[in-house]
Formats: C-alpha cells, structure tokens, sequence
C-alpha cells in the first residue's frame, strides 16, 4: 500500500537498519566530532553511518545558551556528529554531512 503525499519527497529508513549497534547511536562521543550547525542530526545522517561507518560513531547535543522553554529545548541546542576513525569522520563530511549542515526544520 502506497501512500501519496502530494509532491513532498517522503524519504524512507530502510527497515534492516533500525537497529542501531550498542556501541554507537545517541549520547555517544568519540574522538572526532563534527558540528551540525543546526539543532538536530536528520535520520538520513544515522542511516549513512550505519551503512559505511567502519569504526564506532554516534551523536550528541549541547545547549547553545539559556533554555528558555524546558518544553522545546531542542531548538536550543547544537547537534554534532563523532566518530571513532578520522577517515569515517572525513567520508560522512564529504558524503553527506556537508549537505545537511545548518537544517533547522526537524
């Protein structure tokens, strides 16, 4: 059953990669960190890194000052993305992350 959405791009998560290994995913910091520039990390981002990620890697927030609404935090917040091997970290950069800097409309 396919599902119309006018002419929005609806991009899907493939299902076999919804699991997220232990080791990496949300909270997670190593040793290579890139700065979103925005305040959120879009799925196409985790996706990517699930795919081609040969070392550990994962994503983490920081405030970006005084939360005024505890209710809608994030969009106080700055996003970055962290990887275990500089060649990962450069290969997202390169690939993906550079696109998706910035984006503010999670």
């Amino acid at each position: 059953m396919n599902k119309s959405y006018g002419k929005v791009k609806v991009q899907r998560i493939k299902p076999e990669l919804t699991d997220i290994p232990e080791d990496c995913g949300y909270e997670k910091q190593f040793e290579h960190n890139i700065d979103m520039n925005s305040n959120g990390i879009m799925g196409e981002c985790i996706e990517w890194c699930q795919v081609n990620c040969k070392g550990r890697w994962g994503w983490w927030f920081e405030p970006a000052g005084h939360i005024e609404n505890p209710q809608n935090h994030w969009e106080d917040q700055n996003s970055f993305m962290s990887f275990e091997k500089k060649k990962d970290a450069t290969k997202f950069w390169l690939a993906i992350g550079v696109n998706n800097m910035g984006r503010k409309e999670r």
